[in-house]
């Protein structure tokens, strides 16, 4: 049985080697999602800190509340994910849209690079009823959000 279980692994580490790159973040490759969420809620923090942007919450690591930071009484959410081996994709995992937050700061992080985008929940998100279907807009182009699991009708990516 470990032996075909090994072969299996093997196999997806020789495939998933093919798209395998490298540059000055390429350690993120090691981190699982949790981890990568709480790098980018720390550099967003340290970001805010280096511009003189006042928020609330300095002193605790990790917030787990409907947001990740408070600044100037607006409530922002933090969702950070690195790009996908073989898709030229970011997936988002854990919007939940019923959140009481401000601002969703999306940042995505490559081997090479990070980006970011600010999404105003109140003018990016959208709920269209007749499709019964969640989106955000981003770059003028509503993003639909698609439920983590089967059934979750909570958490969102």
């Amino acid at each position: 049985m470990r032996d075909i279980l090994l072969k299996i692994i093997e196999s997806k580490y020789n495939e998933l080697n093919k798209y395998k790159q490298s540059g000055i973040f390429d350690k993120i490759q090691y981190f699982e999602g949790n981890a990568i969420g709480q790098i980018g809620e720390k550099f967003i923090k340290e970001i805010f800190i280096y511009n003189n942007i006042p928020f609330d919450n300095v002193e605790k690591e990790t917030i787990h509340d409907e947001f990740d930071l408070l600044s100037n009484g607006k409530k922002i959410e933090i969702k950070t994910a690195r790009k996908g081996l073989k898709n030229n994709t970011f997936q988002f995992n854990g919007i939940n849209p019923k959140y009481n937050y401000d601002y969703i700061i999306l940042l995505g992080i490559t081997y090479d690079d990070v980006y970011y985008h600010i999404v105003d929940k109140k003018q990016d998100y959208i709920y269209n009823h007749s499709l019964r279907k969640e989106f955000i807009k981003i770059n003028n182009k509503d993003k639909q959000l698609v439920q983590m699991n089967p059934g979750n009708s909570v958490n969102y990516k």
